[in-house]
């Protein structure tokens, strides 16, 4: 039986750049033997190999077989959606909507991501996710920047993303791709954002955040760190991963 093939978060391509770097600091610290310098290689051994642990393991928690923390952080998101006509912001390899899709078979779906080089998403992916998954509602998958939205994207009842406005690279200031999304809300419409936004060299100044949304006539209603949520094992409390993560919800007036 085909399975659908949704992605964690952390890249198989990181795993293979650390697991590299530290083979090949291992092995010039063997060589110590033959002279002292190469024990300067401990330094750069011990930081790789650490790196490597931390990206490896919280690839396994995130998937199935070591937690599935992925999706059970993507089932807090869902428990959150209302309306009909919905919209996931970075939607990857389009986890989040189908969970939304079998939760309300009658909304209409559109997600978008820019879907990067260095991503292993695509919206073929999604696409043939949700054909394995014999998703029945009308939905849309588009490559576009959260940065930029498109006025023929239309307006939506609710608009979730989930650890993607820290991920928009063309822009410096991430409470861009936020202002964009609220944008394109219905009057009353709800809003669910995941994301770092308690890492302060992503989001210096949290109260812009709070104002961005106010000046798009937004209201949050809730807001909590994950770890309120839900308890994370190492490295996932890490942060360097989801330490500073924190859901936003609100509403357009």
């Amino acid at each position: 039986m085909i399975k659908p093939n949704y992605k964690t978060w952390i890249r198989t391509k990181a795993i293979v750049i650390f697991s590299i770097l530290a083979v090949i600091s291992l092995s010039f610290l063997l060589f110590s033997f033959l002279s002292p310098w190469f024990l300067f290689f401990i330094i750069p051994t011990f930081i790789f190999s650490y790196v490597l642990l931390i990206i490896s393991l919280s690839k396994y928690q995130f998937s199935t077989k070591g937690g599935n923390y992925q999706a059970k952080i993507h089932s807090i998101i869902v428990q959150e959606v209302t309306g009909n006509k919905i919209l996931d912001i970075g939607c990857g390899s389009g986890h989040l909507l189908s969970q939304i899709a079998k939760l309300n078979p009658e909304a209409d779906l559109t997600g978008i991501d820019y879907w990067g080089e260095n991503w292993e998403y695509s919206k073929e992916l999604c696409e043939n996710n949700f054909r394995i998954e014999n998703i029945s509602n009308k939905y849309t998958f588009r490559k576009e920047t959260a940065s930029n939205l498109p006025e023929d994207i239309g307006c939506f009842d609710c608009i979730v993303s989930c650890l993607t406005f820290h991920e928009v690279n063309d822009v410096k200031d991430k409470t861009v791709p936020i202002a964009e999304a609220l944008m394109h809300l219905r009057h009353s419409g709800k809003f669910v954002f995941f994301d770092l936004f308690q890492d302060r060299k992503l989001y210096p100044d949290y109260s812009k955040i709070e104002e961005v949304i106010r000046l798009q006539h937004g209201v949050i209603t809730k807001r909590y760190s994950l770890s309120n949520a839900m308890k994370l094992p190492f490295p996932l409390n890490h942060k360097k991963v989801l330490r500073y993560a924190k859901i936003i919800i609100g509403e357009i007036k």
